[in-house]
């Protein structure tokens, strides 16, 4: 029974002599609480679990079933193995109070009892009680918050992913349906152009129109590979070196001279992923690092091994966007990107984020001071995680 203001605390006596019994009943009642009383153990079971009591008050030395075997069954009781019994005996022998703790009893009164000292342990263990059943209904609450918001952040990570597809089914679905109307508008420009007698105007249009081309076939390209980015990245593996990768990534780029700073560990170091896709990343780092810069033709890669991690860093020195910006700057949506020096790149840096993330990497750009700061990756040891 849970105690309140108009439900006082209820207590169960248990005792074979009914002048004990009579004597607790007055000295309970008048301090407020309800009161039942039972000459047995086994009517003390029955009573106990017709209406669960607050508190037990328990004779040791009764017939049929003492007060230490009516103790054991009580916490044998899933319904009633939390209520506190008081063990009430004439003895004072310290073996019978141990062997009250044992079996489960959270007191010991010896007989006689000075009503004040047994009314103060009685409050006590009340007052217990009812912390802990408060402490209890607080967990079940807390338990019920708990599972409730589990279920809603599974919703939400299920909504999220749903999202991810849809994003991804509709990137594919574009960039299929762009290329062959892509291919007819290229093609009769091409052929516009080719029918313009040479000028000076039919270069300069040609070199835009070779650009433009060019921008257009990667964006469709960087949109399949996003989408399919899943497919691309399972059951890849890591074949070369990060100084062969680094090193490959700078030749494909022949207008950029990039200076490699790699410590010893750092020029072993075995990127965890797929080496196609890691150059790419790659490549696009150090476009992103040129287009960044004020220098356009050199830039600067260093490396260092933390623990399993390889961090590599290009600094920039153009970098117009505020922290918060460059914090979501890899984000697809990100219209400061589309805003930024690296608009020509389309979508090749939220690819090579896509890659590097894939592999438990992250690729991040962080905002220094005036117009510096750096683009960062952080790739795994593939000999180490697998």
């Amino acid at each position: 029974m849970t105690e309140t203001k108009s439900s006082p605390p209820n207590i169960l006596i248990v005792d074979d002599t009914p002048a004990n019994v009579l004597l607790l009943v007055k000295m309970l009642t008048r301090q407020g609480y309800q009161t039942r009383a039972v000459l047995s153990g086994k009517l003390a079971l029955e009573a106990a679990r017709q209406e669960q009591p607050d508190l037990i008050l328990l004779d040791i030395n009764m017939p049929e079933m003492n007060g230490y075997e009516l103790c054991e069954q009580l916490k044998a009781d899933a319904l009633l193995h939390d209520i506190p019994v008081i063990f009430i005996s004439a003895s004072n022998e310290t073996i019978d109070k141990v062997r009250a703790f044992r079996v489960g009893g959270v007191d010991y009164l010896s007989k006689p009892f000075h009503l004040e000292e047994a009314h103060a342990r009685v409050e006590a263990h009340l007052r217990i009680r009812s912390l802990q059943r408060q402490l209890g209904d607080q967990n079940e609450t807390l338990e019920r918050l708990v599972t409730k918001r589990t279920h809603e952040l599974a919703n939400a990570y299920e909504r999220c992913r749903e999202l991810g597809r849809l994003k991804d089914d509709f990137l594919r679905m574009i960039s299929h349906e762009m290329r062959t109307p892509a291919n007819g508008v290229l093609g009769v420009g091409a052929l516009l152009l080719e029918l313009c007698p040479p000028s000076r105007d039919r270069t300069l249009y040609e070199s835009l129109f070779a650009q433009s081309s060019l921008r257009l076939h990667n964006l469709i390209e960087d949109a399949t590979m996003i989408a399919e980015m899943e497919q691309l990245t399972r059951g890849s593996g890591a074949t070369v070196s990060f100084a062969e990768l680094a090193a490959e990534a700078g030749t494909s780029l022949p207008g950029i001279r990039l200076s490699l700073e790699l410590s010893t560990a750092a020029g072993m170091f075995l990127p965890k992923g797929d080496h196609p896709l890691l150059r790419k990343a790659m490549e696009s780092m150090i476009l992103l690092t040129t287009s960044l810069s004020r220098d356009k033709q050199i830039t600067r890669m260093t490396g260092i091994v933390e623990e399993e991690t390889l961090r590599v860093r290009l600094e920039v020195d153009a970098l117009s966007l505020s922290a918060e910006q460059a914090a979501g700057f890899f984000e697809i949506e990100s219209q400061a990107r589309s805003a930024s020096y690296a608009e020509s790149l389309g979508l090749a840096p939220v690819v090579a984020h896509r890659i590097i993330s894939a592999f438990g990497g992250t690729l991040r750009l962080v905002k220094g001071e005036g117009d510096n700061g750096y683009v960062e990756a952080l790739l795994l040891d593939e000999r180490l995680s697998a």
